[in-house]
């Protein structure tokens, strides 16, 4: 099973988020190769100015990407990695805050509920460093929350 077909796999969130932002009148400078695993940021766009960093994440599959161990279930709940990838995101959005200071930094999830409470119970803490939000269903439509 490849699980970069799914919907929710990183790559497809990334591709998802610049389409909408593309239709937002945003341009897309850079795009990060989320299969190859490329470092760096995910997603950096301008428009008028602004200059936006995009930290995405996915939604942990229950097999594994690795083709070797694709029939082997995780050990780890879904959901329980969810919080573990959500708390990644919000550290590297932190670091980018601090390395681009001029710069609107946004966190993109794909829609689940999970993230969606990990959002609400995060919100007020992400409105005072002025972060941003971005969740895209299965149709690749966006949800934004902070990016005026």
């Amino acid at each position: 099973m490849d699980v970069t077909l799914d919907w929710f796999w990183e790559g497809n969130v990334v591709d998802a988020v610049a389409r909408n932002l593309e239709a937002m009148g945003w341009i897309i400078e850079n795009k990060a190769d989320t299969r190859s695993k490329a470092r760096g940021v995910d997603l950096r766009a301008t428009k008028s100015g602004v200059v936006l960093l995009v930290e995405a994440k996915g939604y942990p599959s229950k097999s594994y990407r690795d083709p070797r161990r694709a029939d082997e279930p995780k050990p780890t709940n879904p959901s329980n990695q969810a919080q573990q990838w959500y708390s990644h995101a919000l550290l590297k959005v932190l670091r980018l805050q601090t390395e681009y200071p001029g710069a609107k930094v946004v966190l993109a999830f794909p829609d689940f509920p999970r993230y969606r409470t990990l959002f609400e119970e995060t919100q007020t803490g992400l409105t005072r460093p002025g972060l941003a939000v971005l969740i895209v269903n299965a149709s690749g439509e966006l949800w934004a929350w902070g990016l005026e």
